[in-house]
């Protein structure tokens, strides 16, 4: 890489807009719905910014933290199959294999402050600040336990600060639509006064405010904050201008953090993990394992085994920790995981509900099932990938896969060994995909809760010395992390394979040529009984994504 020039700004103030999308902002901005947004976009050096595949926010951001992609932190998903104990486990902070933006400052002597971003709790312990925990944390008593001056001086300044989640479906009435917006706008402000608090306390070079509360917003009201021409002709004009009220109370958050930057002398960066578009159906990727052959029902009798093997585990479980034992090497029975035909099934989907996750039976994983060698293995994988690749929705016709892809060639891993699935399909744009193993053999269904959903595209907006305003360019969110560290005159660690965005900085494009090297894959990462969430908080993590939609 070329040789970095004295630093740019001293500070950087990140504003995370989870889920934003220029198709959005740029027609409110014009309405004058967003007006400190508009003039944010109307100082900075813009990008389209490409995010990972899958675009899915806790594999958004752990890149965007990195500055590496999936295979070289390890996240592809909320949750993962550690198949040594035969459990479905949530993704945490402690997962992450690659070195984060918060090291590298706080190797460099700096100090950060982060409000309500994913994938940072539990918070890493020689990082100096703040680090508050968004929605992949229990609580917020856990989030704020490391940090009590700060938590003392939030109680007093924001007492109303919480994590829990407020758009559980699309609002059926008025009165439930102006509770959410009024509910939303709040929780908007509390992270705007969490970081004011964390101001006062730390000497930041990096603050990161993280809007988590804007995917949620779109995901059940984008049909109001982006109306078609048939909600305009059933004169739901009132509805909509409520949504934008949400809007309006997050614009005026945002101008609230650009006079903090203006006032601190920090630069300014706005991005969002992946973009945003309407929501269609949802696609039932087991129904279409079963349809092939590929993943086989247990029968009646196994089933209900199953189901017995499943409270006996759980029975077990809970006596060992009552004895004060620890259950991290008490596996759950094969059976007891999912109601399928072990012996028989190829692969079977296990999680995944914004992208087809297929793990292949491999007996290395599982113990069972039919793929021997390695032969049988690849051949599998093959068949499956072609096959998806294929499938057409029932009435349209259309794909239902954007791109299926063997992840082992994708990213050049062992799937085992990484904990990963050995296909990930990626659903055509609209659409989620459904992994929970049920009665229904539709292969698309409705899913009236839903009215958004993610896109790939996402929003960068950069505002410091000597950045061009007004030029768009294309970016991925690899290539955030070591920009900031270059703003900050800090030389990127070679383990952010992303590039310093030198024409959003004023400077000429790197030749990719000069760019980091891609790493070789790391070494294969378990979860240990140390980090893992303990069963209570995991139970509470996955109500609150269950209550937005990202789990079946």
């Amino acid at each position: 890489m070329n040789p970095l020039s004295s630093p740019r700004v001293d500070r950087v103030l990140v504003i995370g807009l989870d889920g934003a999308t220029f198709d959005l902002l740029v027609p409110l901005a014009g309405l004058g719905v967003l007006p400190n947004l508009a003039a944010l976009m109307r100082d900075s050096a813009l990008a389209q910014l490409r995010s990972t595949r899958p675009y899915i926010t806790p594999v958004a951001w752990s890149t965007f933290l990195t500055g590496c992609g999936p295979e070289s932190h390890g996240v592809l998903d909320y949750r993962y199959l550690d198949h040594a104990r035969r459990e479905l486990a949530l993704n945490n902070h402690t997962r992450l294999r690659a070195p984060t933006i918060f090291e590298c400052l706080a190797s460099a002597g700096g100090h950060v402050v982060s409000i309500d971003l994913p994938m940072t709790w539990p918070p890493p312990a020689k990082v100096p600040g703040v680090i508050l925990g968004g929605l992949d944390c229990p609580g917020l008593e856990a989030a704020l336990r490391p940090f009590p001056q700060f938590a003392q001086h939030l109680s007093a300044s924001c007492p109303g600060y919480s994590l829990r989640t407020i758009w559980k479906r699309r609002p059926e009435t008025f009165d439930e639509l102006s509770h959410n917006v009024a509910e939303t706008a709040r929780q908007f402000q509390a992270r705007v006064t969490a970081a004011k608090v964390a101001d006062e306390l730390v000497p930041w070079q990096l603050m990161i405010v993280q809007f988590q509360g804007l995917d949620a917003l779109q995901h059940r009201a984008w049909h109001l904050l982006f109306p078609d021409d048939s909600v305009a002709a059933s004169g739901s004009s009132a509805w909509v201008q409520e949504a934008r009220k949400a809007l309006r109370a997050l614009d005026q958050c945002v101008g609230e953090l650009l006079d903090l930057a203006l006032r601190r002398r920090a630069g300014v960066v706005a991005l969002s993990d992946h973009g945003f578009g309407p929501f269609r159906e949802r696609i039932n990727v087991p129904a279409l394992l079963m349809r092939h052959g590929w993943m086989r029902p247990a029968s009646l009798v196994a089933r209900g085994a199953s189901r017995m093997a499943r409270c006996a585990w759980k029975s077990r479980r809970w006596l060992a920790r009552r004895r004060g034992e620890r259950t991290a090497s008490l596996p759950r029975p094969l059976h007891a995981l999912l109601p399928i035909d072990w012996r028989r099934s190829l692969c079977f989907c296990a999680h995944g509900d914004l992208a087809g996750m297929i793990y292949l039976n491999d007996p290395r994983r599982t113990g069972a099932g039919p793929l021997r060698t390695e032969r049988q293995r690849a051949e599998a994988e093959s068949v499956i990938i072609g096959a998806l690749a294929e499938a057409r929705h029932p009435e349209t016709a259309e794909p239902l896969f954007d791109e299926v892809f063997s992840v082992r060639r994708r990213f050049d891993i062992d799937p085992v060994e990484h904990l990963w699935p050995e296909v990930l399909a990626i659903p055509a744009p609209g659409f989620h995909t459904r992994s929970k193993l049920g009665c229904s053999r539709d292969i698309v269904s409705p899913e009236p809760a839903l009215s958004g959903t993610h896109r790939e595209t996402g929003v960068l907006m950069v505002q410091a010395p000597l950045v061009r305003s007004g030029h768009s360019h294309a970016a991925n969110i690899a290539d955030v992390a070591p920009t900031i560290l270059s703003m900050l005159g800090i030389e990127p660690p070679k383990t952010m394979t992303g590039r310093v965005l030198n024409e959003l900085l004023g400077a000429a494009p790197i030749p990719a040529a000069d760019r980091h090297p891609k790493p070789g894959a790391t070494a294969p990462s378990t979860v240990s009984p140390a980090t893992a969430l303990s069963a209570r908080d995991q139970t509470v993590v996955e109500a609150r994504l269950r209550a937005l939609g990202y789990l079946d």
